[in-house]
């Protein structure tokens, strides 16, 4: 059964160790994983050097100047080995696994449930950025610079999230007996999720038609004549009256041999054309998944005079 090479990118170390081990768990070899990063990783690991790898090392070297070179081999494009690359340098993990294609869709439900980053997106964030390619000559970031990094691209959402944590902490505050002070004010942020459904190509396998010429022995027959001149001297003894009258004139006589040879002559012709084509077919699919959006309850305990005035946060569903 044919092999294929799946590669992520991870922001966490962590994200990339635990899809390896959810991997392992649905029934994957852990010599086929392998994952490569940067310092993040490196420290994340107890480490203190600037390159870390926890594999086999199957999936070849990952040294700054090798990293492209070694994913290319893998079958990755050299655009997006490029940008994995970087990733790497910048202080993320790469997910190499190589699974049997039977099994590609399952390794990816796996892999995409730990939330590696969108190649795309991470690609435009670079070039914004002025980013134009892969320098492998270029030192990879420490863990100050990588956790930096890290941080430039944190969700807003998971700000948002502990926006709320700190609200519902600071609530539970004043239910054990602290009353916020005159002017004060709290906020709640109102957060919805959004569902951003896009694409990416994933390498299938490939076909490969190679022509080469064989050489096959035949065999025919042929008879060929072989022509032999023979000159025989014989003995004789007769009166000379017999002669002929121009017995004495000079005379040449000639005779040529000739002999027949095989002449090879070979025809090529066509028997047979092999067509390559690759048909593109589009299919439609429906992604389903779940949204979180925030509701605000308000409790109003005032008297019925106060309730006479505005509030000043209405409920909203979003």
């Amino acid at each position: 059964m044919t092999d294929r090479t799946i590669v992520a990118l991870y922001d966490d170390h962590e994200d990339a160790r635990r899809a390896s081990d959810d991997l392992v768990a649905a029934g994957f070899s852990q010599t086929d994983i392998d994952i490569q990063g940067g310092a993040l990783a490196t420290a994340a690991s107890g480490g203190t050097g600037a390159g870390f790898n926890a594999g086999s090392g199957w999936a070849g070297d990952f040294s700054g100047g090798a990293r492209v070179a070694s994913l290319t081999r893998l079958g990755v494009p050299q655009q997006d080995a490029e940008i994995y690359a970087e990733g790497v340098r910048r202080g993320g993990s790469l997910l190499i696994a190589r699974v049997a294609s039977a099994d590609v869709d399952r390794a990816l439900d796996v892999i995409e449930r730990h939330g590696p980053v969108d190649l795309g997106s991470r690609a435009a964030s670079y070039r914004e950025a002025g980013w134009t390619g892969y320098e492998a000559g270029s030192a990879d970031y420490g863990v100050d610079e990588a956790a930096g990094e890290r941080a430039r691209y944190a969700s807003t959402l998971s700000d948002a999230a502990a926006g709320m944590r700190d609200v519902d902490a600071g609530r539970t505050g004043t239910t054990a007996g602290t009353t916020a002070g005159v002017g004060d004010e709290e906020v709640i942020p109102v957060v919805e999720e959004e569902l951003h459904v896009g694409k990416r190509q994933i390498e299938r396998g490939s076909v490969r038609v190679r022509a080469h010429v064989v050489e096959t022995p035949v065999e025919d027959r042929v008879t060929l004549r072989d022509e032999t001149v023979t000159v025989e001297r014989r003995a004789v003894d007769r009166p000379a009256a017999e002669i002929p009258a121009d017995a004495f004139r000079e005379r040449t006589i000639e005779v040529t041999e000739t002999d027949e040879e095989a002449v090879v002559a070979k025809e090529a012709r066509v028997r047979e054309e092999v067509v390559v084509r690759k048909d593109v077919a589009t299919e439609t699919q429906e992604i389903r998944d779940t949204v979180r959006h925030t509701e605000v309850e308000i409790e109003d305990s005032r008297t019925t005079a106060d309730r006479t005035r505005r509030s000043d946060i209405d409920r909203t569903d979003v």
